[in-house]
């Protein structure tokens, strides 16, 4: 804590005045460390203040301007007051957890019971007031997020006053921006995203932003992708590899379109359906690829598959996006049960799959960091060619015989493109 209030002591010799705020005072009472720490400043003028700091630059982005800099080996963003106090401020936020300032003297202020309410896990709209609600119906689902990302229970009168209000103005919700609904929903499924998914099914809200999840209740499906889900969810607790958007996203995904547990008549249309939401929710368009290419590799993982045919799938895809659609395999495999039958089968898989990454990782220890042993112009000097599709394919030739242990080093692959 000392350090956070040398920030604002630094700060406040500027004589603007400054406080903790927002997500640093609630990870603080939670005992977690900020990497950034978040300043309110009672300063309209965010240039004035880094000038007298010396340090720190404003990004005018966004609709409040933000002084970002570091103090004392702690890097803070710094935003201006909502209203002429901090009490006026802090009634703006959302939540009873996020409305909490700390002075510099270390002092307290709380006016809405936030570090009650952290104490006993709850989520609760700042000062229960509905009305946060009406002025942006999508913090519905920011407190949905936190209340899955942070295990906490959301607050019954809170919970009551988003059940009559998404009663009465369902319009509102149908308004709300893709973007704005993908935001939300890529936060809220990066750790949690069965209890998130969960949670927003409970009030309704999946066919908003998801109608055709919401769909595959009608053909009982839905349940097969939350149990999917809730082993994701597990997994991300213990397999680091696994925290990646795409698998997470593969998941929410894996039914649409289809009328099967088994995804057999998945089609084009399914895969637009992918591409065309997470498009709308500015997914990167990399990430896009990876989700497609985990539902429509994973099937395959159920049978034999040899060293050849994974070099193809990492060469066509990347390997980021085989190994996480292997993972996805054994997921289904124990959400459905069926592990124990394809056990011997995904092990093995499992091998063979890291025998061909491991020699690619060798070229990246043998080249100091390149995927390659030669490059394209190496290889036109090498065997005296003019550029053009050939040369791509005696590349690509390469790249099968170095995964599939045929080529081990740069003389190996000289000795392997003459011989071509």
């Amino acid at each position: 804590m000392r350090n956070y209030l040398d920030v604002l002591a630094k700060i406040e010799e500027t004589r603007a005045k400054a406080w903790l705020v927002g997500d640093t005072v609630r990870m603080l009472e939670m005992g977690m460390e900020p990497e950034v720490v978040t300043l309110a400043i009672d300063s309209d003028d965010m240039y004035s203040v880094a000038l007298a700091l010396g340090t720190g630059t404003v990004d005018a982005r966004g609709p409040y301007p933000a002084l970002r800099g570091e103090i004392n080996g702690v890097s803070f963003r710094a935003f201006g007051l909502r209203g002429k106090t901090i009490e006026d401020d802090l009634a703006q936020r959302d939540l009873s957890i996020e409305a909490i300032a700390i002075r510099s003297d270390g002092g307290y202020v709380d006016p809405f019971g936030g570090r009650f309410d952290i104490r006993n896990r709850v989520i609760r709209l700042t000062g229960d007031n509905v009305d946060l609600i009406s002025a942006d119906p999508l913090r519905i689902l920011r407190m949905l997020r936190f209340a899955a990302e942070l295990e906490m229970d959301m607050f019954w009168k809170t919970t009551s006053d988003v059940r009559a209000f998404l009663e009465a103005h369902a319009e509102r919700m149908e308004e709300i921006p893709s973007e704005r609904w993908g935001r939300e929903i890529m936060k809220g499924i990066t750790r949690r995203p069965y209890t998130f998914i969960r949670l927003c099914d409970d009030f309704h809200l999946i066919k908003y932003f998801l109608k055709e999840l919401d769909d595959l209740k009608h053909n009982d499906l839905y349940e097969h992708v939350l149990g999917l889900l809730k082993v994701i969810e597990q997994r991300l607790d213990v397999n680091k590899l696994m925290q990646s958007d795409a698998f997470v996203l593969a998941g929410l995904f894996s039914l649409a379109g289809t009328n099967k547990l088994d995804g057999s008549d998945r089609n084009k249309y399914a895969d637009r359906l992918v591409n065309d939401y997470l498009t709308r929710w500015n997914v990167p368009s990399e990430t896009i690829d990876e989700v497609i290419a985990i539902i429509n590799t994973y099937n395959k993982f159920y049978n034999p598959v040899g060293e050849v045919q994974f070099c193809e799938y990492v060469l066509k895809n990347s390997r980021e996006a085989i190994e996480v659609a292997l993972e996805f395999a054994k997921c289904i495999a124990d959400a459905e049960g069926f592990r124990e039958r394809y056990s011997e089968i995904l092990d093995d898989n499992t091998w063979n799959l890291r025998q061909v990454l491991r020699r690619f990782d060798n070229v990246k220890y043998q080249t100091e960091g390149a995927t390659r042993y030669m490059t394209g112009r190496e290889v036109m000097a090498l065997l005296n060619m003019k550029p053009g599709r050939r040369v791509g394919e005696l590349l690509d030739g390469l790249d099968m015989a170095v995964g599939t242990g045929k080529v081990s080093s740069r003389s190996g692959a000289e000795a392997w493109l003459k011989a071509q």
